[in-house]
């Protein structure tokens, strides 16, 4: 009678320790899953502010096409990106007094 309990004990153990290890496999498999959904939803929220961010840029975009429209915006854009004047203006050049104490140094 030993042998029987001492077998059915190793059986018992065996059993155990198969039950561990698949319980480690599926605990490693989950934790793996958990970690891929992880990353997807950091690379959705992402992909959901960067889609926000071209949404405003869009719009900005628009508003500006729209003030294309206007003649008096593209001469104000005209005078100040590009240093632009009209037929019967002058320009006018205003230099900072810095830069002609700068430029006397340079020439000395």
């Amino acid at each position: 009678m030993p042998e029987r309990s001492r077998t059915k004990k190793k059986k018992q153990h065996d059993f155990l320790l198969i039950c561990l290890i698949i319980l480690a496999i599926c605990g490693f498999i989950i934790a793996r899953q958990e970690y891929k959904i992880y990353q997807v939803n950091k690379e959705l929220e992402a992909t959901t502010q960067r889609v926000e961010n071209l949404k405003k840029d869009k719009e900005e975009l628009e508003a500006e096409k729209k003030r294309l429209d206007d003649l008096k915006y593209i001469e104000k854009l005209a005078r100040e990106d590009h240093n632009m004047v009209g037929k019967d203006e002058v320009p006018l050049f205003i230099v900072d007094e810095k830069e002609n104490k700068d430029s006397d140094k340079k020439n000395r």
